[in-house]
């Protein structure tokens, strides 16, 4: 009986019908989706998994990230911020946060940069360069990106940020530490901003700074292009949760006196190491919302739910060359991935694993662009349906290693072959252009 309630509920929760919803209507459904989507991200473990891992890589590389922003700070004169930034970052651990940062920052005193020598600069710059990729791996990974950025384009890109970053920080932590003290507005404006709206707004600019942050992360660090409305709603998501968490995890800290008898002088490192992975934490799960804003078609399916079976496979596959063929010998365009998807009703992640084995064979072709299209990799009139269902079926053969194929027993080939050539004398006749052009007349 509870599997039959699941299985009704979910059918209501993932209907297609919500999508031509008014959004008012709507809006409950689609958050409920949301949210949905990303817990289950996060049972799964794969976001703690790389929380975890981010978590001891950067406490390898803060040292020298934080050496490589002193520096571009101390060129603008602006070096100073670098302690009241870490005293925001830490504010969650109360006095411990104060003590940390203090010893972070004469960490980064001692690192003379001037003395290092050619070879110490490039592992401090390695270091840092090696974070920002262990962090790009994780956004790739929630994105299903599979190809990260080439060794020089990472360097290119990894170094732009850590020489913006550094500003945008003393912005944030100048503008946040001015508006804590509005005397100077006060004087301005001849108001007295306590009490009024003008000084209630003011409490909501931290969390658009940080708001503004995370969507830049998530825009930038993903080897794949992000829209910025998503980007932004789950940027000021994160900066949300992330305050209050802090502020959960200050009262955390503020009753473990159990955690400082049991650690003694470790339970400062404890707590900092903790408050990191929350942090991480939470970073990755504004991102995972971040792609599903962006995908939403894929909310409702898990990872490990999305294989399919083959005979599935092959009519995605049919249905998918049937839409791309019509769109493109009678409106003269491609089809987008997430038209694809939604007129199959059909997770994009699904798809996309289909089309691109497609595109590998030459049958199909991506187009450049900020919406890529699919498009006839060769004439569809020259590929017949049997010859793209052999070209799915054989996809990723040749990249198995030579040594570790598949024995093939002589009964057992010859009915596979066999097996193909009454699949092709069946269907070689048709062709993908005959296929599409008969589904427009269906």
């Amino acid at each position: 009986m509870i599997a039959d309630w699941q299985r009704t509920f979910a059918e209501w929760l993932w209907s297609a019908r919500w999508q031509q919803r008014p959004f008012l209507v709507a809006f409950p459904v689609l958050a409920l989706r949301l949210v949905i989507a990303v817990t289950r991200d996060l049972r799964e473990g794969y976001l703690s998994l790389r929380a975890t891992s981010l978590v001891y890589t950067t406490l390898l590389s803060l040292a020298p990230l934080l050496a490589i922003c002193f520096s571009v700070l101390k060129g603008i004169g602006a070096h100073n911020q670098i302690e009241p930034f870490l005293l925001q970052l830490l504010e969650p651990l109360g006095e411990q946060g104060r003590d940390i940062a203090e010893r972070i920052v004469s960490f980064v005193d001692n690192i003379q940069v001037g003395v290092l020598g050619a070879v110490g600069v490039a592992l401090l710059v390695y270091s840092v360069v090696a974070l920002m990729h262990k962090i790009e791996s994780a956004f790739n990974d929630i994105w299903h990106v599979a190809a990260t950025r080439r060794f020089a384009q990472r360097f290119r890109d990894y170094l732009s940020v850590l020489l913006i970053g550094p500003l945008f920080m003393f912005l944030s932590v100048g503008m946040t530490a001015s508006l804590k003290h509005a005397a100077a507005l006060q004087s301005w404006l001849d108001i007295d901003l306590i009490g009024t709206a003008v000084g209630k707004v003011f409490l909501i600019v931290p969390y658009f700074l940080f708001g503004l942050a995370f969507a830049a992360i998530y825009m930038l660090m993903p080897n794949t292009r992000v829209r910025v409305m998503p980007a932004l709603i789950a940027g000021f998501i994160t900066g949300i949760l992330w305050k209050v968490l802090g502020h959960f995890f200050g009262v955390f800290v503020t009753g473990s006196a159990s955690y400082a008898a049991i650690y003694s002088a470790f339970a400062a490192l404890i707590l900092f190491m903790i408050w990191i992975y929350v942090g991480w934490l939470v970073v990755l799960a504004g991102a995972s919302i971040c792609y599903y804003l962006q995908n939403p078609s894929n909310q409702s399916i898990s990872r490990r739910e999305a294989h399919v079976s083959l005979r599935m496979r092959e009519k995605m596959a049919l249905q998918s060359c049937a839409e791309i063929g019509h769109a493109f010998y009678r409106q003269g365009h491609g089809m987008t991935l997430t038209r694809l998807s939604a007129r199959q009703h059909v997770p994009a992640l699904m798809i996309e694993d289909i089309l691109d084995r497609l595109v590998d064979a030459g049958i199909l072709a991506l187009t450049a662009g900020r919406q890529p299209q699919y498009i006839p990799g060769r004439p569809f009139e020259e590929t017949t349906v049997g010859g793209m269902l052999a070209a799915l079926r054989a996809a990723d053969e040749d990249a198995m290693p030579a040594g570790k194929r598949v024995r093939s027993l002589g009964p057992v080939q010859r009915i596979l072959d066999k097996a193909d050539a009454m699949t092709e004398k069946a269907l070689g006749g048709i062709t993908l252009k005959d296929l599409a052009l008969e589904e427009e007349e269906g």
